[in-house]
């Protein structure tokens, strides 16, 4: 599973990756938390992520802003990046 924040920061994001990262933990799930929205992804980059921990999603729950960072990077704006976007989170192992 992974998860990403696009789009202009939202108050309580952190809150929400925390809350989704646990859950996703709990079920068995291994989470990758990608950085920039989707910046790096449609550029077919794949070195712009970490594996997130329940650790991780407590601690966030303390902190402002996005511990994943933003983009406004709409993928779906030019055929070639959002094929970027495809390949990339298949050689994540994203389905």
């Amino acid at each position: 599973m992974a998860i990403l924040v696009g789009g202009g920061p939202a108050p309580g994001i952190n809150g929400v990756i925390a809350a989704v990262v646990a859950e996703a933990v709990r079920r068995g799930l291994e989470v990758l938390g990608i950085y920039d929205g989707f910046k790096w992804l449609s550029r077919g980059h794949v070195s712009h992520v970490r594996r997130l921990t329940i650790r991780d999603a407590e601690q966030a729950r303390f902190r402002g802003g996005s511990i994943l960072g933003t983009s406004r990077l709409n993928p779906t704006e030019r055929a070639a990046s959002m094929r970027n976007v495809v390949k990339a989170l298949r050689r994540l192992g994203i389905k």
